[in-house]
């Protein structure tokens, strides 16, 4: 059988639908990059925000590559984005106008979120009432943004490549990543991120993740917590769990039995993720816990000082949160240490707990270098604890640690609240550290600002107040003879002399609450009076404050509650000569310590 060759009238039309192929071919570009940008931009004003470029390009078969992109909010503070180059892959839809995005790769970006001072400030409020209402609009933003990406279908999202992104609060870098893919596989997604935080302290990390279709979820987690490059120091974890998303109901649900392993030690946990609200939970267990497994386990550059620390028996840690961002006053914080025949073995070198039990020579650790002072009655400037006026003590732990005498080393209910608190006002007024967890800081571990020293304070403060035998009373005594008053200022005796050159069993209400309120930041003492000494207003009110909240303690009878503007303290120690010539009137902002949960406003 043989093949008819074409007639020239068929020929003739092959010959034109082919040239009109290749003229819609060619012209592609042409009609589709303009329809493209101008989407573009349509999406970017219908969420609030301005798109520009300085080229943008079509590519064969079916994609766009983006270059010099910039996104910024049109009205108000907000953040913004620029990315050196964007290059989308797309790939039609059967029966659908809009085609469905396969590959996204982005390089060389920068998101800069705005900076506290660059949003409209909310005030603190100056009443003794508990606040109530939802998170700030910024954490309520933030909140939803993150409940979103969890939510997002990972196994149906296309294949993701980004290099080189940095994460910066105004001009300071908040997180850098340094790559990141999502690529698909048969059996589902995998995810690898390498980079670093970059908040207090740089942590770099590294991420490497399988999730299955069968919502298996493995791999390894890893952190350099001293932020070196010394592999002794990082962190290594290995992930073996369910994860779950039920997105019509907007919920993720990390499954019961899920698995951290940290060398030897097992953490198992679960929690879930509510898009209304939205909702945070998470739910942390580790059983049978011992000093020589966590040894193991934990590098010895991150457990620091507890490296030498000697316990024999075990442990289990049990710990839970709840936060729902639209009711922060139903926080709910729990943490329980069980011990099972736990004792405290010999004094290591670094961590001499039993010295706290006598006279000792306490090495005081403040930023500007370890101080010396001898805690034994010999030692001229040290006071017992009744000596030191009650007023003060009083104040103190009103303003300090108000559930000192409740508590045993850390305050599950003042965590609770600061969390709250922190979350309406979108930024952090309140911490919830405790005289303990302050004493450990500044006996053993000193200020500096890390994920590890924070946790060694945690696990110090507990050990202090469960196996040493010290009351809560020598805890305060000590406390009250070491801390910082002002430069070179340490306990309540030299505090005295050095503003009143009187002794500390000597102080009226006003002299203590004074010296109180100079606790969070020594340093600055001088803000609150002016050049002749007189009490600025926003101190007077905030030493107002304490007396109040020492009333509802029951610390300090009603009629003794002072006004404000009737509060008066005349410095007449070494303090005095060294005011500050007349100036501006500093800003009156009460700068929170590392060491401080103070309770106390900030007034204007």
């Amino acid at each position: 059988m043989s093949l008819r060759s074409p007639t020239p009238r068929t020929r003739r039309v092959l010959i034109a639908s082919g040239a009109l192929l290749l003229a819609l071919v060619l012209a592609l570009p042409w009609y589709a990059t303009p329809l493209i940008g101008a989407r573009l931009r349509a999406m970017a004003a219908d969420r609030g925000y301005d798109v520009r470029w300085d080229a943008l390009r079509f590519r064969w078969p079916l994609g766009v590559e983006v270059s010099a992109l910039a996104v910024s909010r049109r009205s108000g503070p907000g953040p913004e984005l620029h990315a050196a180059r964007v290059s989308v892959s797309l790939a039609p839809r059967f029966l659908r106008l809009r085609p469905r995005i396969t590959w996204l790769e982005l390089d060389g970006m920068n998101i800069r979120l705005p900076s506290a001072s660059e949003h409209d400030a909310e005030p603190d409020a100056a009443t003794d009432e508990v606040s109530q209402g939802p998170a700030s609009p910024r954490v309520r933003a933030a909140a939803d943004q993150l409940a979103q990406a969890l939510l997002l279908p990972a196994r149906r999202l296309p294949e993701i490549r980004i290099t080189s992104l940095d994460v910066a609060r105004g001009d300071s870098l908040f997180a850098r990543l340094d790559a990141f893919t999502l690529a698909h596989r048969d059996n589902g997604v995998q995810l690898a991120a390498a980079g670093l935080l970059a908040n207090d302290q740089r942590v770099p990390f590294d991420i490497a993740l399988d999730w299955d279709r069968d919502d298996r979820l493995t791999g390894h987690v890893s952190f350099d917590l001293l932020g070196t490059a010394d592999r002794s120091s990082r962190l290594e974890m290995t992930l073996d769990g369910r994860v779950s998303q039920d997105r019509r109901a907007g919920v993720l649900r990390i499954a019961r039995g899920s698995q951290l392993q940290v060398g030897p030690v097992a953490l198992s946990f679960s929690g879930d993720v509510e898009r209304r609200g939205p909702r945070f939970r998470l739910a942390l267990e580790a059983d049978g816990l011992t000093a020589e497994r966590v040894h193991q386990g934990v590098p010895p550059a991150v457990l620091g000082p507890l490296a030498d620390l000697r316990v024999r028996g075990s442990w289990d840690w049990h710990a839970s949160l709840d936060v729902n961002v639209a009711k922060p006053e139903s926080t709910h914080f729990t943490a329980d240490v069980i011990p099972h025949g736990l004792v405290l073995g010999p004094d290591g070198a670094r961590v001499a707990l039993r010295q706290l039990q006598g006279p000792f020579l306490a090495t005081i650790h403040v930023p500007r270098g370890p101080v010396q002072r001898d805690l034994a009655p010999e030692n001229p400037d040290f006071r017992p604890l009744d000596r030191i006026s009650p007023l003060l003590r009083e104040a103190v732990l009103t303003n300090e640690d108000g559930g000192f005498y409740h508590h045993r080393g850390f305050n599950t209910a003042a965590i609770q609240g600061a969390i709250a608190e922190n979350l309406r006002a979108g930024a952090f007024r309140r911490g919830a550290g405790t005289i303990t967890m302050q004493l450990v800081r500044n006996l053993f571990l000193g200020h500096q600002r890390t994920l590890s020293r924070k946790g060694q304070e945690v696990v110090l403060a507990w050990v202090l107040e469960h196996l040493t035998g010290l009351s809560k009373d020598r805890l305060l005594e000590i406390y009250l003879n070491i801390i910082e008053w002002g430069p070179g200022v340490h306990g309540a005796c030299e505090a005295s002399r050095f503003y009143f050159a009187k002794d500390p069993a000597e102080l009226t209400l006003d002299e203590a609450l004074f010296l109180t309120v100079l606790v969070p930041s020594p340093s600055r003492w001088r803000t609150r009076v002016d050049a002749q000494g007189a009490l600025r207003p926003w101190a007077r009110e905030q030493m107002a404050f304490i007396a109040r909240k020492m009333n509802t303690r029951n610390v300090l009878a009603a009629e003794s509650v002072p006004a404000a503007e009737s509060l008066h303290v005349e410095l007449r120690g070494a303090a005095a000569a060294l005011l500050a010539p007349a100036g501006p009137t500093p800003p009156p902002v009460v700068v929170p310590g590392d060491s401080v949960a103070t309770v106390v406003p900030s007034v204007p």
